[in-house]
Order: C-alpha cells, then sequence, then structure tokens
C-alpha cells in the first residue's frame, strides 16, 4: 500500500509539473524570445515552481546564512540527489542566475526551450562540447549573469554521501573573480528518490541551506582544490547534520 501511495503521489506531482509548464508555456516562449527578458523568464520559472510545489504538498524552507547582495554576482553550487533539486534552485534562492546541467535535459521536447535560451546544456561525455559550455558560460559571466550549477556532474547515487565534485565551477570562479556560494537541498533525497518513478515519492518539507560566499577574489587555481574541498565539506557536512542527527 506504501509503495501503491508513493507511487500515486509521485504520479500526480508529474502531471501537475506538465499541466502548469503547458499554461505558462505561451508566457516561456515570449520572455525567452529576448536576451533581455531572461530575468523574468527565470522569475516566470520560480512562481511555476511554486504553484507545482504548493499543489503537490511540497514545503519549501530557505535558511541563509547571511543575507545575498540582490545586485552580486555569484556561482551557487548544489548537492544534487533528485530532479527536485532543479526546482529547489529556481525557487527557493529568489535569484536570477543561468544552469549549466547535463546536455540530455536538452533532448526533453517543449522542456529544452530553457537550453536553447536562458541556459547551458553541457555535454559531459565529449571534450569539445564541455568546453564549448564553459565557454557559454564564461560569456555569461562577462555579461553579468550568475550560474546554477550541481559540480557532481549529475544526480548521484550513493546518497547519502556526494560523489566526487568537478572542477568547472569553480575554476570558472577563481578565474572570474566571482563568490562560490555552497548550497545543501536537505530533504529532496526523501521526496523524490534519484527523481525517477520507480521509488515514487512523497509530499512534505523542502529545507535548503544557502551558505555564506566563498571569496576568490585573491585565489589562484593553485587554490583550485582547496576550494572545491572547502566546498563540498559545507555540503557535505550540512546535509549529514540535518538528515541524520537526532529528532532530525
Amino acid at each position: 500500500m506504501k509503495t501503491f501511495l508513493r507511487f500515486t503521489w509521485a504520479i500526480y506531482f508529474f502531471i501537475w509539473f506538465l499541466v502548469v509548464f503547458l499554461l505558462f508555456y505561451p508566457l516561456f516562449l515570449l520572455f525567452l524570445s529576448n536576451r533581455k527578458h531572461y530575468a523574468k523568464a527565470h522569475k516566470l520559472r520560480a512562481i511555476w515552481g511554486r504553484i507545482i510545489m504548493f499543489l503537490s504538498g511540497l514545503r519549501p524552507k530557505t535558511t541563509f546564512e547571511q543575507q545575498l547582495d540582490p545586485q552580486g554576482q555569484y556561482i551557487f553550487v548544489a548537492n544534487h540527489f533528485s530532479y527536485l533539486d532543479i526546482l529547489s534552485l529556481n525557487v527557493q534562492t529568489g535569484f536570477y542566475f543561468r544552469f549549466l546541467a547535463k546536455s540530455e535535459l536538452a533532448k526533453i521536447p517543449v522542456f529544452n526551450i530553457f537550453f536553447k535560451t536562458i541556459d547551458i546544456a553541457v555535454e559531459r561525455k565529449s571534450m569539445r562540447g564541455a568546453m564549448e559550455a564553459f565557454r557559454l558560460a564564461g560569456n555569461a559571466l562577462n555579461e553579468g549573469d550568475s550560474l546554477g550549477i550541481f559540480p557532481e556532474g549529475g544526480i548521484a547515487d550513493q546518497v547519502p554521501n556526494m560523489v566526487r565534485f568537478k572542477s568547472g565551477a569553480f575554476r570558472m570562479a577563481i578565474e572570474n573573480n566571482i563568490p562560490v556560494v555552497p548550497i545543501t537541498i536537505v530533504d529532496n533525497w526523501k521526496r523524490l528518490p534519484q527523481g525517477g518513478l520507480d521509488s515514487g515519492g512523497t509530499p512534505g518539507k523542502m529545507r535548503m541551506v544557502v551558505h555564506n560566499p566563498i571569496p576568490t577574489s585573491e585565489l589562484t587555481t593553485d587554490h583550485l582544490s582547496d576550494l572545491m574541498d572547502r566546498t563540498y565539506n559545507i555540503i557535505q557536512n550540512t546535509f549529514d547534520r540535518l538528515n541524520f542527527e537526532v529528532g532530525k
């Protein structure tokens, strides 16, 4: 019975996900037709996400360790255990940014409109494709945009431990003197494990912790490993503490 309810909820969630998206699709087409309206498209994604969360019984809660500069430029990096993580970043950070995400998402009909415009698809199995993605990401940074990246390179299959981070996001942060903002996504692995339907899902809380920015202005590529390790440990330690301490 429990498995049936989990599966039913997941189907319910994905139906609303699609229905609300299709209702908003004409506005997405309008906003994404012009580079200067990308921020409006991103806000619309957040509205879409909040509606889905409300209808699906998902309860987002975001804790900021410090208030970020609304006009600041950041590279947001987060753990990735569920497809709900994309929804969380859009809704719960409150910032405009452009996603770097695996190229498989760019192949989904209709939804690939984002990867033709605001977001950047990364072909991780191709050196040339990966270099092109990071060239486009560099252009976005030069234009003043922030970026959102899952540095594990995909959904980790070894919960509760993250896989080793890839270096691209951190190298860009150092080369462009842009702070890295670690983000711990606490509960999504329980809400919708890995994002598929095999295990179903459940409504409930969706906690997120937006950590203090890590400045990179005084760092060089010699500090790349230290920056990666520091960010990894911040996220992993917070994830463990909020999930596995008694009573959490």
